[in-house]
């Protein structure tokens, strides 16, 4: 799976995920890459489960990639990312319509991790990215 490293919507993502020790990733490997990815990539194993087989299950398998290191989600023609795993949570990218519904069902794009620190996924991702929240509509 290639990422497009240069389109605009992708930006904030590669920013995201290639931050500090990161960087030092590929910019997109394959899963089977690295021994494990499911424990080793600083995501939850439940959470690489929930993105790469519930949620990207009907995609074709070759969408599932480590970005930066990071399971994730890349639509298979256009090299954009579109599910990323981040350690206890998930976050989707969502069309303007989509967010809209999803933010009236209760989805969120704030959130306080364990350490205190808060992170807001439209400013640190862009536009259209909310924390997935195990919906069955995801």
């Amino acid at each position: 799976m290639i990422v497009d490293t240069v389109s605009p919507v992708n930006q904030g993502v590669l920013k995201y995920l290639g931050r500090e020790e990161k960087s030092r990733n590929a910019a997109s490997a394959a899963p089977d890459s690295v021994p494990d990815p499911y424990v080793r990539q600083g995501s939850h194993p439940d959470i690489v489960q929930r993105v790469w087989e519930n949620l990207g299950g009907v995609l074709p398998a070759k969408c599932r990639c480590l970005v930066y290191g990071t399971p994730a989600i890349v639509h298979e023609r256009s090299g954009v990312v579109i599910a990323i795993c981040n350690g206890p949570q998930y976050n989707l990218r969502l069309t303007a319509h989509d967010f809209r519904e999803a933010i009236a069902k209760g989805a969120i794009t704030r959130t306080r991790w364990s350490n205190g620190q808060e992170m807001d996924s439209l400013a640190a991702l862009g536009p259209g990215w909310i924390f997935g929240g195990w919906f069955k509509e995801e």
